[in-house]
């Protein structure tokens, strides 16, 4: 074999090697994430020619060099490209705060969006009231501690919450409220949920909520307050709508604005904020109070104390007491 032939033999084995080689270093360099085959492709290329070049000058440094290089330039794409941002999910606004500033932990603002994952815990003295994005009315009662799991679901870690889900008692979607004993589902209501420690109670005051704890199912109905605690027995009390109890859920009702409302609209909202039952003492005052509209605003009253200051400034005669709002002519 002439020496010509020799050097060509050891060149077409070098070539064939350095295929061998560039791949094993690349698959050396690790896991990555997946990489265009355009890209990979003039990767790939980059380092084979960098690799023959190498081969031609010092041959003791062929191991280092194309290492390096491949290594270097597989990092670069590894964390150069990056999956893109999710934007979290908007499931709805804060509706109303009470409390002072500084009595929770976190500023809230009315309007601002509140979003799926969202964690709210509120002071002793403050409450917070949300409008989920179905028109789900949602209070948190000071010291409680809420998970916003997503639109039709939150955790209830400690303390209280009231639910509002409107009069559309055959709707598509329910809430359900999940806490460390169990959780409460609703079906077209108005409904606590309190939580501490190992007790769970549920309040209705309209409509039906099924409460799931321990292996079983208990559907309390309108009027109910179901009281579970692990290892006792359910006991059910009664529980009138109109209650003080549920005063603290009232305080934290969204306004209700009666610019170019009905005194019936504003009657109707009062009367379900305040559980107490609306009556007329015939069609003809029902119909006379469709026809009046009211004007100002309510912002700084609580339901029971609007009910009040708007019938005061109308020409009606009313009567309120613990359990209705009666209309007279």
């Amino acid at each position: 074999m002439s020496k010509d032939t020799y050097n060509d033999d050891r060149q077409g084995d070098a070539t064939d090697n350095s295929d061998d080689t560039v791949s094993t270093l690349m698959n050396l360099a690790g896991p990555r994430s997946a990489i265009p085959v355009d890209i990979e492709k003039r990767v790939y290329g980059t380092v084979h020619q960098h690799w023959r070049s190498a081969t031609k000058t010092r041959r003791i440094r062929q191991w280092a060099v194309p290492a390096s290089l491949a290594a270097t330039i597989l990092l670069v794409f590894a964390f150069g490209i990056r999956t893109p941002d999710i934007a979290p999910q908007t499931i709805g606004t804060i509706a109303f705060v009470v409390g002072e500033p500084g009595s929770t932990n976190q500023e809230f603002n009315i309007g601002d969006a509140v979003f799926a994952g969202n964690n709210i815990e509120t002071g002793s003295d403050a409450g917070v009231s949300i409008t989920l994005a179905d028109a789900i009315s949602v209070r948190i009662a000071g010291g409680s501690s809420v998970r916003l799991d997503k639109a039709d679901e939150i955790t209830l870690l400690q303390g209280r919450i009231y639910a509002d889900s409107g009069e559309r008692i055959y709707r598509d979607r329910h809430l359900t409220i999940n806490t460390p004993n169990g959780s409460a589902t609703d079906i077209g209501t108005q409904f606590s949920v309190t939580s501490e420690g190992d007790r769970m109670s549920v309040a209705v005051r309209e409509g039906r909520v099924d409460v799931s704890h321990e292996q079983s199912v208990i559907t309390a109905e309108a009027g109910n307050k179901v009281v579970l605690q692990t290892g006792t027995d359910v006991v059910i009390d009664q529980v009138a709508p109109y209650d003080p109890s549920w005063n603290w859920a009232s305080s934290l009702a969204p306004d209700f604005d009666i610019r170019n409302r009905s005194l019936l609209d504003f009657l109707k909202w009062a009367a379900r904020e305040t559980g107490k039952t609306l009556q007329f003492t015939n069609d003809d005052v029902r119909m006379a109070a469709m026809r009046t509209q009211v004007v100002g605003s309510i912002s700084n009253f609580t339901p029971n104390e609007a009910v009040e200051a708007v019938l005061s400034t109308t020409q009606f005669d009313y009567e309120i007491d613990e359990q209705s709002i009666k209309i007279t002519k």
